[in-house]
């Protein structure tokens, strides 16, 4: 079905305009061939050079760090930042690992602690909502997840870059047995109720979508309801999970924790609260791994001025 979909098939983007990305995708498939070693170090490099040039993005990420750390002195603050910059120069590697690596390979570099809890719901026949969060491991960890569900559905947000898109959807499709748009509910709980284990990452700024203000990282975020939305219409358990890069090249972990009980509950606003909760938890073991450089507090309740907006 996809092919037949204009805007996700490849001969749509051969014009000049387009050479500079697919070169990018071509570099992106010949580092699978460097070491793991070699991978982070360039990784790193680049990740330097993006903290360099993109002055906007450093600032939202010091704007977030400080206020979920607040304690921090300024050079602890721009120790994190750096260091969260140069996951996200690797990041961009592992994308390139996630999408052309053999899974025989994968498999090898990919250890998974806490595998009893997915076991558990899986066994039970119950639909399961992989809760997680925007890491820099999240392409990487994606694909890995899967190893672990006899049945797995991916959901994405649409790339603003059409071309990017088509490529990312191309490649993500093949992660497990259907990659669903977040906007497409309809198939997300299709997907759920036929027993499909489903990635689902609700940390990011949505916008006037369907949520409430709740507390996340030192300030309030808005925060999607879908999560607890989804497990009572499905009865899907809620199984967190985060991945964590392992140093040296060892490859990575798959941290996978118990499935939150008694969830959902009654009120809203309070399991809303408690997914950001599980997400910032996971947010403070490995803070050098974390996304820090979205917006997430652009959104504000009262029409508040973002946080963004105020100055340094």
């Amino acid at each position: 079905m996809k092919q037949k979909i204009k805007s996700l098939q490849y001969t749509s983007y051969l014009a000049p305009r387009h050479w500079p990305l697919w070169f990018a995708i071509g570099v992106l498939r010949l580092s699978v061939l460097l070491p793991t070693t070699v991978i982070q170090h360039i990784g790193s490099a680049l990740g330097l050079l993006i903290y360099r040039l993109m002055p906007s993005r450093r600032r939202t990420a010091r704007i977030n760090i400080k206020q979920a750390y607040p304690d921090y002195t300024k050079n602890e603050i721009d120790t994190l930042n750096k260091a969260a910059f140069k996951s996200l120069g690797i990041s961009i590697f592992e994308m390139g690992e996630a999408w052309f690596e053999k899974s025989s390979a994968l498999k090898k570099r990919c250890q998974i602690e806490g595998k009893e809890h997915l076991d558990l719901a899986i066994a039970k026949n119950r639909p399961v909502i992989l809760l997680t969060g925007h890491f820099t491991t999240l392409e990487i960890g994606s694909r890995l997840i899967g190893f672990y569900c006899k049945k797995y559905n991916g959901v994405y947000k649409k790339s603003h870059d059409p071309l990017f898109n088509a490529i990312m959807v191309r490649h993500r499709s093949t992660f497990g047995d259907a990659l669903i748009e977040n906007k497409d509910v309809r198939n997300i709980i299709r997907g759920l109720k036929n027993g499909h284990a489903t990635w689902f990452a609700p940390d990011q700024d949505f916008k006037r979508q369907d949520i409430v203000f709740t507390p996340f990282l030192g300030g309030i975020a808005s925060t999607l309801t879908a999560t607890a939305k989804l497990a009572r219409i499905t009865g899907a358990s809620v199984i967190p999970f985060y991945p964590v890069r392992l140093s040296n090249g060892k490859g990575f972990k798959l941290i996978v924790l118990p499935a939150l009980d008694n969830f959902p509950s009654q009120d809203i606003e309070a399991d809303s609260t408690r997914v950001n909760k599980t997400i910032e938890e996971m947010v403070y073991k490995h803070p050098e791994q974390y996304l820090w450089s979205h917006q997430r507090f652009k959104t504000q309740p009262g029409g508040r001025s973002s946080l963004y907006a105020a100055s340094e």
